[in-house]
């Protein structure tokens, strides 16, 4: 039916930093789901849904979902939703494979926004 392409760039530096080069690479997935996924996890802010040869449209990946440092802000302040618990006594970066935790299980229901 659609088919979903995330589009991620790369900088990459040559000799000493004199050359810098930007590699793009494309993925394409099936589901919005998957797609939503990568985008989550690779930190990437949208992606494209191709309807047919020429109807794209671009879908944005942290409209409904918090990105990594609004998940840290939250997580601190309201811990009894996120954490199941009363205080947080997590450091930032265990919030932050927390929060890489929840995309890999597929729980993003934690990570919306309301």
């Amino acid at each position: 039916m659609y088919t979903y392409k995330v589009k991620q760039t790369e900088t990459k530096s040559y000799f000493f930093n004199w050359f810098e080069s930007d590699y793009e690479k494309v993925y394409s997935f099936d589901t919005y789901k998957e797609a939503l996924i990568f985008a989550l996890s690779e930190e990437i802010k949208q992606f494209t849904c191709i309807v047919s040869d020429k109807v794209e449209t671009t879908r944005k990946t942290y409209k409904n979902y918090y990105t990594l440092k609004e998940f840290e802000k939250h997580c601190v302040n309201n811990s009894m939703h996120f954490l199941n618990t009363q205080k947080c006594r997590l450091d930032e970066k265990q919030i932050a494979n927390y929060y890489f935790y929840l995309i890999g299980c597929n729980q993003l229901t934690k990570l919306k926004k309301y």
